[in-house]
């Protein structure tokens, strides 16, 4: 089973938030422009983190397919 482990925090660039993926926790960042879309495409008006919280299986989803092609290290960008 899939879950986040640490908390989300907002920062200056967007969201980071951690996800397991293949029995490994990773780390994510989404950015502000990206929360921005997905906000406009949702048809709301909300701030980022609750923007990424209504969105949450959506980019964790993302965030797994990008992991499973990318090399273990810094954050990986959404």
């Amino acid at each position: 089973m899939k879950k986040a482990y640490k908390e989300p925090g907002l920062t200056t660039e967007g969201v980071v938030f951690s996800v397991e993926v293949d029995s490994v926790e990773r780390e994510f960042l989404i950015l502000k422009s990206a929360l921005t879309y997905l906000c406009k495409l949702q048809g709301f008006t909300m701030d980022f983190m609750n923007t990424y919280r209504a969105c949450e299986a959506r980019i964790h989803s993302v965030a797994r397919r990008l992991a499973a092609g990318a090399p273990r290290g810094a954050p990986l960008v959404l």
